[in-house]
């Protein structure tokens, strides 16, 4: 009996991690079908179709092109966190950690600039839509989050005291993020590879001081 157990385990994990495998496909399908076709333009049939799934096997996983696109969000931001704490480090200077993470912003919108179009493009199509800009804020604040995190983290680290809360800050960064990314999507010459960096260290300068 206890065999049989392990065995039925096995068996239960291997299906998870099938199932995790084509969520992982339908979510990279996700990002290249919405990247080339936008978010209105795209179709889940599309996205099942460039995964080599059903459109059936994407509905066992997502309940449609919102709860889609907003699990692509959700992957997004994980990813970028990642990325964001590794750039931000071990620094041993303020000036250090805010080159660090801006830099890789900066980086992400050369490397992806159709990302951050789409996620544009939902945002514009949220606000407009109640049920779904609930859906989304909670994605934002995850995001910000984990801005303040690496703000509070820094803090402790390099002996500062804040003058307002990091997650106060934490939403000036991501407004000032996001207008940049709206301006060099425009006009690219206008914003400069160190403008990010050099705005926020004014900024962490002016709301830091020492314990």
């Amino acid at each position: 009996m206890e065999y049989a157990g392990r065995e039925m385990t096995t068996r239960r994990l291997t299906r998870e991690e099938r199932r995790g495998r084509t969520r992982a496909e339908l979510l990279d399908a996700a990002a290249r079908v919405f990247a080339e076709r936008g978010f209105h333009g795209a179709s889940v049939d599309e996205v099942a179709a460039s995964a080599g799934y059903s459109t059936g096997a994407l509905y066992s996983n997502f309940s449609g092109k919102e709860d889609l696109f907003l699990a692509l969000l959700e992957a997004q931001i994980d990813r970028f966190a990642d990325e964001l704490g590794e750039a931000v480090g071990d620094e041993p200077t303020v000036d250090a950690r805010v080159a660090g993470g801006a830099q890789r912003w900066m980086a992400f919108l050369d490397r992806e600039p159709a990302m951050v179009q789409l996620f544009m493009e939902f945002w514009a199509y949220a606000v407009r839509n109640p049920p779904v800009r609930e859906r989304l804020a909670p994605r934002y604040a995850a995001a910000r989050a984990v801005v303040a995190g690496l703000i509070e983290r820094s803090a402790r680290d390099l002996g500062l005291e804040l003058s307002m809360p990091a997650a106060e800050l934490a939403k000036a960064v991501d407004a000032l993020a996001d207008g940049l990314a709206l301006q060099r999507l425009v006009e690219p010459a206008a914003v400069p590879d160190a403008l990010f960096g050099e705005v926020l260290s004014l900024l962490f300068a002016g709301a830091t001081r020492p314990r």
